[in-house]
């Protein structure tokens, strides 16, 4: 089924990922997984790593990417912004680079004192390895 198409922009730290026309949104936040189409209730939300998925217009085509965590924005007009803080093509997801990160970030996280601020770091950063290993569960399973 084809949607009526939308803008979306996808931006990070390092610069514009994506920006033109789609179909469909599809997305993981701290509150779960996130469909938008066009005409989607205005929201402001928060990433949590994990895969997006760009429908496009073409022909059914989906650009899938790894997102690390940031922000998404529908507004009343019908257009969406991702602020990421990283997002590259799934095909260059590592497997090995997110579990050897997983484990550095465990090791942070035990050197932690509870209660700091260092701790609250720490913890954010495994929360995000973590998702990163898991996601690389569901992208063998495809």
């Amino acid at each position: 089924m084809a949607y009526e198409p939308f803008k979306a922009d996808v931006l990070s730290p390092g610069g514009q990922v994506f920006s033109g026309e789609v179909q469909q949104i599809s997305t993981r936040t701290v509150s779960g997984e996130l469909g938008v189409l066009r005409k989607h209730q205005p929201l402001l939300g928060r990433l949590e790593a994990g895969e997006l998925r760009l429908y496009l217009p073409n022909d059914g085509e989906v650009k899938r990417l790894v997102q690390t965590g940031g922000y998404i924005q529908v507004a009343g007009d019908g257009g969406v912004l991702l602020l990421v803080d990283e997002a590259y093509p799934v095909e260059d997801y590592d497997r090995a680079q997110a579990e050897a990160d997983q484990q550095k970030a465990a090791e942070r996280l035990d050197a932690a004192e509870e209660g700091t601020e260092q701790h609250r770091l720490a913890l954010a950063g495994k929360k995000r390895a973590d998702a990163l290993v898991k996601l690389g569960d569901k992208l063998e399973k495809r």
